[in-house]
């Protein structure tokens, strides 16, 4: 597992590779991490060894960093004011951002997704626990638990968590 520093409003440190801040060019960042695994036209990286996905501003300057592939990366293990945001769990996550934020935030789609505006910090899910067990129960009382309970517990234990994470240039949620 590769490991990755999350930076708001700065950038990531990624273990044995090196920083990558929010301003350098697409050609900074290729010298840095090297080819691309894609690119979408050209404001956007994603590079699968890292999990990640850079956006570019209108002058080509690095502008958000996500982390796509949460609660479970394959490769990397992140960290972000010094716990994992996709091991914590989603509501001391939101306490800890919230505080570090110590401001407005965004909670326009609470419980799925939710902005830290000072920080510039952004997260996301698609199901949340109370979602996955009144599923269960409908599924229960429908007598179809048992043909669904692995894929139904596998949403539950994602649904703990966060799914992606992005920072970005300061103002980039307003």
């Amino acid at each position: 597992m590769i490991r990755i520093e999350i930076l708001p409003l700065d950038g990531i440190e990624i273990e044995n590779i090196g920083k990558l801040s929010f301003g350098q060019s697409k050609l900074e960042i290729e010298k840095l991490l090297g080819n691309p695994s894609k690119s979408s036209n050209l404001k956007q990286l994603f590079y699968d060894q890292y999990d990640v996905r850079i956006d570019f501003d209108n002058e080509g300057n690095a502008e958000f960093i996500e982390f796509l592939y949460g609660p479970f990366p394959e490769n990397t293990e992140l960290s972000i004011y010094g716990i994992n945001p996709f091991e914590i769990g989603a509501d001391k996550l939101i306490e800890i951002l919230a505080e570090k934020n110590n401001g407005k935030i965004d909670d326009s789609e609470a419980e799925y997704c939710y902005a830290f505006l000072n920080i510039s910090v952004g997260i996301w899910r698609q199901l949340i626990e109370k979602g996955v067990e009144e599923s269960i129960a409908e599924m229960k009382a429908d007598h179809k638990y048992e043909e669904n309970k692995d894929w139904l517990n596998e949403d539950l234990k994602r649904a703990k968590n966060f799914w992606t994470i992005g920072i970005g240039v300061k103002s980039y949620y307003e």
